[in-house]
C-alpha cells in the first residue's frame, strides 16, 4: 500500500455442508444433517511508511448452525464475535520494471471472548463457538506478477496460524493456506464497465486439535478449493466481487462433516489521506 493510504475491505460469507467423510471418502454417518454458517468481516489497512503497512482483522459470526438428524428436531446455534488479528506487513521487494512485489506480515490473533457460550446450561461444541477463545500468532507471504501488457495477474499467497491452547486445555491444530491466482481484466467491446475474472486454487491443511485428553482423532483436514471469482470495479474507486468456494478434493482424519460450497461477497476501497511529497514518492 502507499504511504498515508487507507484500504477498507468488507466481506459477508456463507457456508454450507451435509456431507460426513471418512479420509476421502464419504460415510454413511449422519448424525448431523446439515450445518451451516454466517459471517462477516472487514480488513482494514493503513500505508505507515512506503514499505510497512498495519492490518486489522475482525469478523462476526451471526450464527454457526448444526441440524442433527434427531426426532424430535434439534439444533444447536452459536454466534457472536470471532478473533481480532492485528498485524505488520513488510514490502520485501518491489520492482515496477518487472512488476513484481513481495510481502510478508506477522500477526497477534486475540479472541474477543475467552469464555465459552451457553445454550439451556450446557456448553456448545467448538464447531459452534464463535471462537474458541484461544491466542495465537499468524504469518502471511504474497506474491503478486503483473503482465500489463494482457491485463494478466497472478497471486500466490500463503498462511500460517500458529494457535495456544485456551482456559479449557483446547488447541486447536495448526493451519495453513496456500493460494494461486489468476486474474485477467476482461477487455470485450461488448463488456460495459471495468470487469475482472479471478480464478484461484486454494489448499488448507489442518493438523489435529489436542484436548486435556489428547490428540482429537476427528479433526484436522486437507481440502483443495476451486473458487472462481468476479469482480467489477465502479468509479475506479469501488471492487465489488462475487466467490464461490467448491471443494474438489478433501480428505478428514477420523470421521467429520465436510464443506459443500460457501459464497462470498466482497466489497473494497482505498482512500488517501494525505498526499505524497515529491520526496517521499522518489523512495518509494
Amino acid at each position: 500500500m502507499e504511504k498515508h493510504s487507507l484500504r477498507i475491505i468488507s466481506f459477508y460469507r456463507y457456508n454450507y455442508g451435509n456431507q460426513y467423510f471418512e479420509g476421502d471418502k464419504r460415510s454413511d454417518f449422519n448424525l448431523i444433517k446439515d450445518a451451516n454458517y454466517n459471517y462477516a468481516g472487514s480488513i482494514v489497512g493503513y500505508g505507515l511508511a512506503s514499505k510497512v503497512t498495519l492490518e486489522t482483522e475482525f469478523g462476526y459470526f451471526f450464527n454457526k448452525t448444526q441440524n442433527y438428524n434427531l426426532e424430535p428436531a434439534y439444533t444447536l446455534r452459536g454466534n457472536g464475535f470471532s478473533n481480532a488479528i492485528f498485524s505488520v506487513k513488510y514490502g520485501i521487494l518491489k520492482d515496477d520494471v518487472k512488476r513484481l512485489f513481495i510481502s510478508s506480515s506477522i500477526g497477534a490473533k486475540i479472541p474477543f471472548s475467552t469464555k465459552p457460550i451457553y445454550r439451556d446450561g450446557v456448553e456448545l461444541p467448538v464447531e459452534v463457538q464463535p471462537t474458541v477463545g484461544a491466542f495465537g500468532t499468524v504469518f502471511q507471504l504474497f506474491l503478486v506478477k503483473e503482465i500489463p501488457v494482457t491485463g494478466v495477474r497472478y497471486f500466490v499467497t500463503g498462511r500460517m496460524e500458529l494457535n495456544s491452547r485456551n482456559n479449557r486445555d483446547y488447541k486447536l491444530g495448526t493451519s495453513i493456506f496456500t493460494s494461486f491466482f489468476f486474474s485477467k481484466h476482461l477487455m470485450f467491446s461488448w463488456l460495459k464497465g471495468d470487469w475482472t475474472t479471478i480464478l484461484q486454487i486454494r489448499n488448507e491443511i489442518r493438523s489435529k486439535d489436542k484436548t486435556v485428553n489428547g490428540w482429537k482423532e476427528s479433526s484436522g483436514s486437507t481440502i483443495f478449493y476451486f473458487s472462481p471469482q468476479i469482480n467489477y470495479t465502479i468509479k475506479e474507486k469501488w471492487n465489488v466481487s462475487v466467490m464461490v468456494d467448491l471443494p474438489v478434493y478433501q480428505y478428514f482424519n477420523g470421521t467429520q462433516l465436510a464443506t459443500k460450497y460457501g459464497i462470498s461477497l466482497n466489497f473494497a476501497r482505498d482512500f488517501k489521506l494525505q498526499k505524497i511529497t515529491p520526496s517521499e514518492k522518489a523512495k518509494m
